[in-house]
């Protein structure tokens, strides 16, 4: 009876184990995605490709109304941002990963003006 009671606090110890490690496990925001950007009622669009490292770097590119360049960011949880910077200043992205698999967050341009973005996986 002691051995069966052990057996069972173990299996119950691992499966605790790897339900909090899902939990705060980081969510991957590589890929390629499709933001529509809302700036103060001006829309447009935007195709983002980010890679994310086991780190929480984000590496990616950016081709849209604000140019076609390179940009680094970070991720933690299901949160991330990206800095875009160009001979106009710096465009800062913050999104978080939904549930559903896309991405809603904000969008800052260097202090001047401020939207909001949503982002879809594309291809």
């Amino acid at each position: 009876m002691f051995k069966n009671t052990i057996s069972r606090i173990s299996r119950l110890t691992i499966a605790a184990v790897f339900t909090l490690s899902a939990q705060f496990a980081s969510a991957d925001v590589s890929g390629s995605w499709a933001f529509a950007v809302d700036i103060m009622g001006q829309t447009g669009n935007a195709a983002v490709t980010m890679a994310q490292g086991s780190d929480g770097a984000v590496t990616g590119h950016y081709t849209g109304q604000l140019g076609d360049t390179d940009f680094t960011g970070t991720a933690t949880g299901d949160d991330f941002q990206f800095t875009l910077t160009g001979d106009a200043g710096s465009v800062v992205y913050k999104g978080t990963l939904q549930d559903d698999g896309t991405i809603t967050g904000t969008v800052d341009l260097g202090g001047m003006a401020t939207g909001t973005f949503t982002g879809k996986k594309s291809g």
